[in-house]
């Protein structure tokens, strides 16, 4: 049974700021602080909950408890033509990865091209930020990094592979936002399944096995020792090892039941990989003919006729998009049950979360 929750909405330099600060007594740097806690916000926004603010809390307890560097040295330990590397020194994926972008941003200028792989580094939050910021300087970004482990290989009742997450963003010229498709390959995020936790609900089956094969509908049980099912069966197990090897094997870092999780036990490092790609259109077809030609499929994909009963065809990144215009009018959105969280947490620091716009009902 599904209870209802109540919304909040709140200004979002409000929100930023709040992060900056709580992020700031656990001794990270203020611009590092700021860019973390911008881009969680940035998934509130988006109508992404499970990677915004409330992750501050379990990134804050990693830093306690060391496994987090508040203060990495980042050093970029290989560059040549079109290829970096960037030591992340066990620092907030955030920080890591958006000079990840900056970097790769220099190298495709220069050469046409960029692959910059970040070894060692921490959860980085939604992918598309990163490979969005890529298509609006005019390049295919392609962002992907591997997780703790929440699946089981196909044919295995062991939980090994993370879902990871794959962004790959298009831009489309000066005349349009860039489409963007973010997914994990897994049915749903794990966040998801904290969610339906917090607010009592079952949980579906088709979302999360046992070690036996059946499925869990108790939320509890899903999130404490559930194994999420990959999408699309076998094709989703062998997207997920693909991301595995360009992200943990390219980059040197750690694999499989190597990596941490932010709430499982125990309670060990990351040092994930993460891989960013960007790519020059310019360098196979006129850049303008390029987005001409992305437009026109643009076109031709949202006037297909939609089902009855159904919604108009959209594009990747239209449902987001629309819920950061939204929230840029009315105010970003956090649930009764965030808020909650981040209030006792922060309450230990001496601070606590800004006032409310307004209170909303949600199911």
């Amino acid at each position: 049974m599904t209870v209802s929750q109540q919304t909040m909405r709140f200004d979002r330099s409000a929100l930023v700021l709040f992060g900056t600060r709580l992020l700031g007594k656990m001794d990270v740097a203020e611009e590092d602080a700021r860019i973390t806690s911008d881009l969680l916000v940035r998934a509130d926004e988006r109508g992404v909950s499970t990677h915004g603010l409330v992750r501050l809390v379990p990134y804050a307890r990693r830093i306690g408890a060391g496994l987090v560097n508040p203060r990495p040295d980042l050093k970029v330990t290989v560059r040549r033509p079109g290829f970096a590397m960037i030591d992340a020194d066990d620092g907030l994926g955030q920080v890591t990865t958006s000079k990840g972008v900056r970097v790769a941003l220099e190298q495709a200028r220069e050469n046409g091209f960029a692959i910059v792989g970040l070894h060692n580094s921490h959860h980085h939050g939604m992918c598309a930020p990163y490979a969005e910021a890529l298509a609006r300087e005019g390049l295919i970004g392609i962002v992907m990094t591997n997780t703790a482990s929440l699946m089981a290989p196909t044919n295995s009742s062991r939980r090994m592979l993370g879902n990871n997450p794959l962004a790959i963003a298009m831009p489309r010229g000066d005349q349009f936002p860039p489409v963007v498709l973010d997914i994990a390959f897994s049915t749903v995020a794990f966040g998801a399944i904290q969610r339906l936790l917090a607010q009592g609900a079952d949980v579906p089956e088709g979302w999360v096995h046992d070690e036996n094969g059946e499925w869990i509908r108790d939320a509890a049980t899903a999130v404490a020792k559930g194994i999420m099912a990959p999408i699309g069966g076998h094709k989703g197990y062998g997207l997920a090892l693909m991301v595995e090897f360009l992200t943990a094997a390219l980059t040197d870092s750690n694999s499989l039941d190597q990596v941490g999780s932010l709430f499982r036990t125990p309670p060990i490092h990351m040092r994930v990989g993460h891989l960013i790609i960007g790519i020059d259109p310019g360098g196979l077809l006129d850049r303008d003919r390029f987005s001409g030609r992305v437009n026109e499929i643009c076109a031709k994909i949202v006037s297909a006729p939609p089902n009855p009963g159904k919604g108009p065809v959209i594009l990747p990144g239209e449902p987001e998009r629309a819920k950061e215009l939204e929230a840029g009018r009315s105010g970003v959105p956090l649930s009764t049950a965030i808020i909650g969280e981040l209030s006792a947490f922060a309450k230990d620091f001496g601070l606590s979360m800004p006032a409310p716009r307004e209170l909303t009902e949600v199911k």
